[in-house]
């Protein structure tokens, strides 16, 4: 148990103001419906060069193993436009993405073809035909070879990693085994389903391998793992850069140039590479305008031939058959087939309303469900520190929430007898800053500094609920069977069954 004062000192802030209704950055982006070359294109302009508009990746559920219809994702996100993503299993089994995926700059799937597309932080978009190598290393030794990432391998020599984005528990199967990772070192060899550390991750061995992860690896080791992304027509030092990314393809243009070649990106089927079908699409203009849209009906020619008429200069397929879907209700516009696993969204990061309504979130903590009040912000939840400290008290992470007056700071106080000073500390809020209704709070532990965000609604600050468990050692999961989180005090991150 980690044992300590915590002070969360925040920059003043402005309140987070809520509204039904989105105010959308009408100024940076447009829509538009069309014939172009005899083809009727659907079709949303972003301001790439605008740094106060985010793309971000968009999960079902917060997780990557369910779906979701993309204007629901795009709702949570607070997103005033959005494309459905890459392929996923859509048809049997459990629905995880099939493509790449590249999400605050982190890789958290891969896909063996097919073009990605990078978005910089820049605002630049680039399209190209990626590979990935993946190195794993023990004490310093490259010693693993992990095969996938996020997406359950059935092959029983199979090595894939876990991110904590996968979002619910890891799956491992008899004589496989697992290695949790957290904070960069070995905690725990699973030989049953765990979670991911927020602070870490888990390699599953399959049975056939997971002999390895006895003679490899012990407690305390030092694990890390890094990502190569190789190149085709792009230069490798542009997606150092990239914050969010996505992989499916078939490319159509790069760099100028119509590519539109399935076979070229390991693509076999008739329905993606020659036949006439419904399309999605991604792309740029010389002058960094990304444009997302669809086309009901084209062959992949046909769609690389409408890119270069509105001038893109690099376009990429996305999913397209029963997943097209477009977001942006500020024109009404809302178009959705199935429900998916991922898409692309857009948020303005100026906007201070957001269209969150508080949830009543139904908590199993330490086997005992409980009804708190959480906002989703951004797909993830956000609770109130009172309500986490009233849930957590008689078990032995429980915590003190008080007011600091000489540092003007909200302090936790943890392994201390519970004390109701009544009400929500909230923080002071005088600054004009229009952004500024997501503070960054400076939480110290034992003289260590690290980042941890917070909203301020209606004079109550609500905070990330993994953030909150990584600082006071408590394990955050979800029960998918139940739809419902899962809290263990009983465990620390890495350790939830």
């Amino acid at each position: 148990m980690r044992r300590g004062r915590y002070i969360l000192s925040f920059a003043m802030v402005a309140g987070l103001l809520l509204s039904t209704n989105f105010t959308f950055a009408a100024s940076s982006s447009a829509y538009n419906s069309q014939n172009i070359n005899g083809m009727k294109v659907n079709y949303v302009t972003v301001e790439g060069n605008n740094q106060n508009v985010k793309p971000i990746i968009l999960n079902a559920g917060n997780q990557m193993n369910t779906t979701d219809s993309l204007a629901n994702m795009a709702k949570s996100a607070g997103a005033f436009a959005a494309i459905n993503g890459t392929y996923f299993e859509a048809y049997s089994g459990t629905p995880v993405p099939w493509g790449t995926m590249i999400k605050d700059g982190k890789v958290l799937h891969i896909s063996q073809s097919g073009a990605v597309f990078g978005i910089t932080s820049s605002g630049k978009l680039l399209v190209d035909r990626l590979t990935f190598d993946f190195e794993g290393y023990i004490n310093g030794e490259y010693r693993a070879i992990p095969w996938r990432v996020n997406h359950p391998s059935t092959e029983a020599g199979a090595i894939t990693i876990f991110t904590p984005e996968y979002g619910t528990a890891v799956k491992v199967a008899a004589g496989a085994k697992g290695v949790v990772v957290t904070d960069s070192y070995v905690t725990q060899i699973a030989t049953a389903d765990c979670y991911v550390p927020a602070n870490g991750f888990v390699i599953v061995y399959n049975p056939d391998v997971s002999y390895l992860v006895d003679e490899r690896y012990q407690i305390g080791d030092e694990v890390t793992y890094k990502v190569k992304i190789n190149t085709t027509f792009t230069d490798n030092k542009d997606w150092s850069n990239v914050v969010v990314g996505l992989g499916a393809g078939p490319s159509l243009i790069i760099n100028g140039v119509i590519t539109a070649q399935g076979e070229a990106e390991g693509f076999s089927e008739a329905k993606i590479n020659t036949a006439s079908a419904a399309r999605s699409f991604i792309g740029s203009t010389a002058e960094r305008k990304i444009v997302i849209g669809n086309i009901p009906s084209a062959t992949l020619m046909q769609a690389a031939q409408v890119c270069q008429s509105m001038g893109l200069v690099n376009a990429m397929c996305l999913d397209g058959g029963g997943s097209v879907a477009l977001y942006y209700p500020s024109a009404g516009i809302s178009t959705t087939g199935r429900n998916i696993n991922n898409g692309l969204a857009f948020v303005d990061i100026t906007n201070v309303y957001v269209t969150a309504r508080p949830t009543t979130s139904i908590v199993l903590v330490d086997g005992e469900n409980v009804s708190l009040t959480a906002y989703n912000i951004g797909e993830s939840n956000y609770f109130k520190l009172r309500d986490l400290a009233m849930v957590l008290k008689g078990s032995d992470k429980q915590f003190e929430v008080a007011w600091d007056d000489i540092r003007k700071a909200i302090k936790l106080i943890p392994e201390r007898s519970y004390t109701s000073v009544g009400g929500e500390l909230s923080t002071a809020s005088d600054l004009n800053n229009e952004d500024a209704y997501l503070s960054t709070a400076k939480v110290y532990f034992d003289q260590e500094e690290v980042l941890m965000k917070a909203y301020q609604i209606n004079g109550n600050n609500y905070f990330k609920l993994r953030d909150v468990g990584s600082c006071i050692n408590f394990a955050v999961g979800w029960d998918a069977l139940m739809n419902t989180i899962k809290i263990d005090t009983a465990s620390g991150y890495g350790d939830l069954k």
